[in-house]
């Protein structure tokens, strides 16, 4: 994982410079690439994922169930109120994206770790939506009728800094994490607050969400699943969630021509990845623990 780590870094850095010399369709065309391949690909495997261990068929059963009504659960919600239906991707992505990112730094109790990885998601999130406000409002324009206010965003920003630096310094005086570790998280933050101004909004959510959340997630899958990481356990990996990653892709197109009042395709891609996003979440948790 660290040479991924390093490769991260200079793909980062790669991408903050493609994004100044880019206009927003060729960046949001790459973002739409990555998200539908890497980004969908990442979660395809989480039925082999639940299926792995010594569960017994009924196990594996209730839980394929519970993934389910999870996914179905989510279409209701977005039916009834597509505004609660984001703002619970939102919260979702936001813990996701921190326990991928900080699980194996930080490690105090369920429900430390869980209001740390929730904070640090929302931060990510509150710098990303703040730069990019006029693009995030117009798709919550087509997909709610409401729309976030620089205020929002700024309390957002504000509230979840203010608690991660004192739960930061918490763990510092407790000896729970390293300085070093503090100030290299830190230096991310900058450098992805980086990112985000300088592109569109899309290549910025899809340059975190592939490149420093998916990829390292899949690798960590292929991990759990075939108990080691190689070219091989990885070949494996892509042969079994490519069926799944097809129907997907799939549906994806399905719901843009069956869907008329939609015409952004990023409204689309943000309605998928709330309906996978969150019994993903939940099968990830089950993974780690």
């Amino acid at each position: 994982m660290k040479n991924y780590q390093n490769f991260m870094m200079f793909f980062t850095f790669f991408m903050f410079w493609f994004s100044i010399q880019f206009g927003d369709i060729v960046e949001d065309s790459v973002a739409f690439v990555l998200i539908v391949s890497l980004g969908i690909l990442h979660g395809a495997n989480d039925l082999h994922i639940l299926a792995k261990g010594k569960n017994s068929k009924m196990v594996f059963l209730k839980h394929l169930l519970v993934y389910l009504t999870i996914i179905i659960a989510c279409v209701l919600i977005y039916l009834f109120s597509p505004f609660i239906a984001i703002l619970l991707f939102i919260l979702l992505s936001s813990y996701h994206f921190g326990e991928e990112h900080l699980g194996e730094k930080i490690k105090v109790n369920r429900i430390f770790n869980l209001i740390f990885y929730l904070l640090y998601g929302v931060f990510l999130f509150s710098i990303l939506f703040y730069v990019s406000l006029t693009a995030v409002n117009e798709i919550m324009q087509e997909l709610t009728g409401i729309t976030f206010t620089k205020i929002q965003i700024a309390n957002a920003f504000s509230i979840s800094l203010s608690v991660l630096l004192i739960l930061s310094i918490y763990l510092y005086v407790t000896k729970k994490i390293k300085l070093s570790v503090l100030f290299k998280e830190f230096f991310y933050l900058c450098l992805l607050s980086l990112v985000f101004k300088t592109s569109s909004l899309i290549l910025g959510f899809a340059i975190y969400f592939i490149f420093w959340h998916s990829i390292p997630s899949l690798l960590n899958q292929v991990a759990f699943i075939y108990g080691d990481l190689t070219k091989e356990s990885v070949v494996n990996y892509f042969k079994k969630a490519f069926i799944y990653w097809m129907i997907s892709v799939f549906g994806l197109l399905v719901l843009y021509q069956i869907i008329p009042e939609v015409h952004l395709f990023s409204s689309i891609i943000f309605v998928l990845l709330f309906a996978v996003t969150a019994p993903h979440t939940w099968v990830m948790f089950k993974m780690k623990n």
